[in-house]
């Protein structure tokens, strides 16, 4: 009966070695899934963002009024009312977003279609949103696009 249990717990021991691989498996599997899932919607978030900044700035006539325009959009988009000395401060660290955003919209100069602007002062909005984004991560500690996660509670209106 004793060699009965040694073979069985034998078993049973590469039965829970087995069960406790999977596990582990299936937990990597989840966080990999759930690290890509993040990625994705971060990059639609900034897709989204980068469309409403260049139709800001496509309607705006001068750089002033595409960078007003831009940052009252991102304003409605965020669901922010009232200004704060931290939203300032993101206002001005987006600034880069926004004149990337108008570089890319403005007309061109000149029969050659270059633009009015020389290469140093164009930057990508791809790359002026990596440029914000890390910014934002290390002045706050999380990443700006996850406000666009949190759902905005309607209190109702109330008449005096």
């Amino acid at each position: 009966m004793d060699r009965d249990n040694e073979f069985l717990s034998a078993l049973h021991q590469t039965a829970l070695a087995a069960q406790r691989e999977e596990i582990s498996f299936r937990n990597n599997v989840a966080r990999e899934i759930a690290s890509r899932e993040l990625a994705r919607k971060y990059a639609f978030r900034r897709l989204s963002l980068a469309e409403l900044m260049v139709q800001a700035a496509r309607r705006a006539e001068s750089e002033e009024q595409a960078i007003a325009a831009q940052a009252a959009a991102l304003r409605t988009e965020m669901g922010w009312h009232g200004d704060t000395e931290q939203r300032r401060r993101i206002f001005a660290a987006w600034r880069p977003v926004s004149m990337a955003a108008w570089h890319a919209v403005r007309p061109r100069s000149d029969a050659h279609d270059e633009p009015l602007t020389t290469s140093a002062e164009r930057q990508d909005i791809g790359a002026a949103l990596a440029t914000f984004e890390a910014w934002y991560l290390a002045e706050f500690g999380s990443n700006y696009l996850d406000i666009l996660e949190v759902e905005i509670q309607e209190l109702p209106v109330v008449e005096f």
